[in-house]
């Protein structure tokens, strides 16, 4: 979550963005599920796991007294809602804001939330069907 606040602001009097993180337990239920699966595949293959996780480790997170490291796949995506509606999001379908007809926020940042397979294929249609619009706006 990406929220502003006030009190935070930089040398020009601009709020700083606040970024808060966490991961719910039902997706941290969903790592060590996948751990535990991957875990038994590795013993019916006859494969010895060499995989440790230590407390200093980057990422490190514990569930339910195992330990994990979560680093993620580094796809950014979040901080503005697309909708159909200027009270409840900040940009259109065509990923155009709502305050400025002229602005255009494409990429990932219209994506709510993701699942574990690369996001880019997506990003990269919703950015072609906003030059699409951005194209027609010039005719």
């Amino acid at each position: 979550r990406v929220r502003v606040d006030p009190r935070y602001v930089d040398a020009l009097g601009n709020q700083r963005p606040i970024v808060e993180y966490s991961i719910p337990e039902y997706t941290m239920a969903g790592i060590a599920y996948a751990r535990e699966l991957s875990q038994q595949i590795f013993q019916r293959l006859g494969v010895e796991d060499h995989t440790r996780y230590e407390p200093g480790d980057y990422g490190y997170r514990s569930f339910q007294g195992k330990g994990y490291v979560i680093r993620g796949g580094n796809h950014l995506a979040g901080t503005h809602i697309m909708g159909s509606d200027p009270a409840s999001s900040v940009v259109n379908e065509w990923q155009q804001s709502w305050d400025h007809q002229n602005l255009y926020l494409v990429g990932g940042g219209s994506m709510p939330t993701i699942g574990t397979a690369n996001i880019t294929p997506t990003i990269a249609a919703l950015c072609f069907r906003s030059a699409e619009h951005m194209l027609k706006q010039l005719v």
